[in-house]
């Protein structure tokens, strides 16, 4: 009797094992996360449009307006030798057309007002030359020869007070042809002036 119920029980316990085996459910395979895709890379920049021209750097001009200013320079030079007012004023007018084209070219070089402006001086307009030498001082203030020739064009114009300042200036920044301190006679009025020694010997400019 005892191992007939020891059977049963046995089998019982069997049965009640498999029931609860079958009622848990599988565990469910976790599902791999997939990485986002990189970004793709940056496109590359577009290639520049062509025929287009590099900007000269500033104060660099180009060898076409070196060409205006040297062509300008040497009519101004055939100026100053000229032995008719026919030859001077024909030179002197070319070399203002090409001082002209070259600040077309280059608006922003100094020289070139520099220079246009001188050959007005030569021509006696003091007014357009003396726009023409501050358009060359705005653009490059330290330049010892602008205000020099900006002395220059004061002196001619008889405002002796507003040359001595500009060839103070001129000597403050290296000018130092002292062969035109001592003959030129742009600067007749100022040498006239007591002011004139007194600016010479401040920078230690000593003439005779």
């Amino acid at each position: 009797m005892k191992k007939r119920f020891l059977i049963v029980f046995m089998i019982l316990c069997v049965f009640s094992i498999g029931i609860i085996g079958c009622q848990q459910k599988p565990e469910t395979p976790a599902v791999a996360k997939q990485e986002a895709a990189p970004p793709p890379p940056p496109a590359p920049p577009p290639p520049p449009p062509t025929g287009t021209q590099q900007t000269p750097s500033a104060g660099e001009p180009s060898l076409e307006v070196k060409s205006h200013i040297k062509q300008g320079l040497s009519y101004v030079s055939v100026a100053k030798n000229a032995n008719s007012p026919a030859i001077f004023n024909e030179n002197i007018e070319n070399s203002i057309n090409e001082f002209s084209n070259a600040i077309k070219k280059d608006p922003s070089y100094a020289e070139a007002y520099s220079n246009r402006g001188v050959a007005y001086m030569m021509q006696k307009k003091y007014n357009k030359a003396l726009d023409d030498l501050k358009k060359a001082k705005e653009l490059k203030p330290d330049s010892a020869n602008i205000r020099y020739n900006l002395a220059s064009c004061f002196s001619l114009m008889g405002s002796v007070d507003y040359g001595l300042d500009e060839l103070d200036a001129a000597l403050a920044r290296g000018f130092s042809s002292y062969d035109s301190l001592r003959k030129d006679p742009d600067i007749e009025n100022l040498r006239k002036h007591k002011e004139f020694r007194t600016i010479l010997e401040k920078h230690k400019v000593f003439i005779k």
